[in-house]
């Protein structure tokens, strides 16, 4: 799939082995192409063996994990030897915790910050609704607060909020809206993310309660993983929205002081009495 940033496959072949070598953000638009080369791969005479390395990912989400799974199933349909190399740790962490292949209830906090609450840092943006979308959300949150967010709560922030700009990416009719709004608000205790589109929603108590063949994950990774989220409908300059926010505690870290800077001016010699 041309264009797509930070994102590459390459093959290599020996024998009846294949290695499939990942690097980059493995997300939705990356995953088609990487589930094309590996039904290309699998199905090929004479493959017998295949080796995922993700050790150059440096980020996945649901769709990811989806991928590899789907990358699992279809190796075991082929009698094909799989392994696969893990991700980074921060990365494989991330595939830990969420538990994706578990199926669980989706629940949704009700907590809400008021709105006259004091916060420390705060950035407004509309996206236009694309593949490109969930990388730029992902850029954005990357660079706030600089140093002062624990790496674990960072990766956390980041993988949910690519999650729900991409659910809003792929979820509203193509009539809906041209635009995703996303808000990233720190407050002294906690990260507030929250994306709107111009689609019609959903219903809580429509939802299954398991993800579906086609999707349904990021939804569960962010009730995995997010302190508390929730959903609204509001107004907006191009009419009603659906929105969808979560929140994340955090213990900020103090920022390092920056040392002062060396002179290069020699002191003055005492003057003689």
């Amino acid at each position: 799939m041309a264009g797509l940033p930070n994102f590459r496959i390459e093959t290599l072949q020996h024998g009846s082995a294949t290695t499939l070598t990942v690097t980059g953000e493995l997300d939705g638009p990356a995953c088609a192409e990487l589930l094309e080369h590996f039904d290309a791969l699998a199905g090929a005479p004479g493959a017998r063996e295949m080796v995922l390395d993700l050790a150059g990912v440096s980020f996945i989400d649901s769709a990811g994990m989806r991928a590899i799974v789907l990358i699992e199933r279809g190796a075991a349909e082929h009698d094909l030897a799989l392994s696969i190399s893990p991700p980074p740790a921060d990365v494989t962490e991330l595939l830990r915790l969420t538990g994706i292949t578990e199926h669980v209830a989706l629940s949704p906090g009700t907590e809400t910050v008021s709105p006259n609450t004091p916060f420390i840092e705060r950035i407004e943006l509309r996206l236009p609704r694309g593949p490109r979308a969930p990388g730029q959300a992902r850029a954005e949150l990357r660079g706030m607060l600089p140093g002062r967010i624990p790496d674990g709560d960072r990766a956390t922030l980041t993988l949910l909020t690519s999650e729900l700009v991409t659910n809003a990416v792929i979820h509203p009719a193509a009539t809906d809206g041209g635009s995703i709004d996303l808000q990233i608000t720190a407050y002294p205790d906690r990260v507030r993310v929250e994306v709107g589109d111009a689609g019609a929603g959903f219903d809580l108590q429509n939802l299954p309660p398991r993800p579906r063949e086609s999707g349904g994950h990021g939804l569960i990774v962010v009730e995995g993983m997010s302190s508390r989220w929730g959903m609204s409908r509001r107004a907006s300059d191009e009419g009603d929205g659906f929105w969808v926010w979560f929140e994340l505690d955090v213990e900020y870290q103090p920022e390092s002081a920056a040392p002062a800077p060396e002179s290069d001016e020699q002191p003055m010699a005492a003057a003689d009495g």
